[in-house]
C-alpha cells in the first residue's frame, strides 16, 4: 500500500489508496512517499467494500469528465487573488492551535494572510476551523474572525493513528454573510447540515 505518487499518476489512484488505508488517514514522509498503511481488519477488502470504494472513484471520474476543473499548486493569497468578488471561496486551512503533523503547519501570520486576502476579495466566503473541545477553545475565532457568522457541529474524529486521539471536537463554519441552517432527514439517517447563502 505505500506508494510513490510521480507526475502522470491518476487521482484516482490517490482515491482508491485513501479510501482503503488504514483509517482514511493522508500521510506522506519526507521522501514524498504516500505512506499509509492498508486496514488490517478481517472484511477491509471484502468483495462488497472493494465494489463500494471502485464505484466511488467511478462516480468522481465522470465529475472530472464532465467539468471543467482546474487544481492549481500556488499560495492561498495568489488563489483568492485570482478568485475575484462575484466568485464564492471556501477554505479548509490546517486549524491553527491544534498540535497536528501537517507539513508547514498554520501559524499566526498565516492565519491574519487568510483572513486578510479573503477580506480584500470582496467575494463571499466560508472557512472551516475548529471552536473547542473538552480541554480548550480557538482564540482566534474571537480575535481575528470576530466579525464573522459562525455555525457551530460537533464532530467525532474517527481518523487517527492512536484510540486516544479519536476525540469529539466541536467545529466552526465562518463566512461573511448570513447563512440559513436546514436539517434534510431525507438524505440519511444521521443529521446532515445544508446552507443557503
Amino acid at each position: 500500500m505505500r506508494e510513490r505518487f510521480n507526475q502522470g499518476r491518476s487521482p484516482l489512484d490517490f482515491l482508491f489508496l485513501n479510501r482503503s488505508c488504514f483509517n482514511g488517514m493522508i500521510r506522506f514522509n519526507k521522501n514524498f512517499a504516500f505512506n499509509v498503511p492498508y486496514g488490517h481488519k478481517p472484511n477491509r477488502f471484502s468483495k462488497a467494500y472493494v465494489t463500494k470504494v471502485t464505484n466511488q472513484v467511478a462516480h468522481v471520474e465522470k465529475l472530472f469528465k464532465y467539468n471543467d476543473w482546474s487544481f492549481i499548486c500556488q499560495s492561498f493569497e495568489k488563489t483568492i487573488h485570482m478568485a475575484g468578488q462575484d466568485a464564492f471561496i471556501y477554505c479548509d486551512p490546517p486549524y491553527i492551535g491544534r498540535h497536528v503533523d501537517y507539513y508547514d503547519s498554520m501559524d499566526e501570520q498565516s492565519e491574519i494572510s487568510l483572513c486578510n486576502a479573503l477580506l480584500d476579495s470582496g467575494a463571499k466566503f466560508l472557512l472551516s476551523t475548529w471552536d473547542h473541545n473538552k480541554y480548550r477553545r480557538n482564540e482566534y475565532i474571537d480575535h481575528l474572525w470576530g466579525f464573522c457568522n459562525k455555525q457551530t457541529k460537533e464532530h467525532f474524529y474517527h481518523v487517527g493513528a492512536k484510540e486516544a486521539n479519536r476525540n469529539s471536537m466541536v467545529e466552526a463554519l465562518l463566512s461573511n454573510y448570513s447563512i440559513e441552517v436546514k436539517t434534510n432527514s431525507a438524505i440519511c439517517k444521521k443529521e446532515q447540515m445544508t446552507f443557503t447563502a
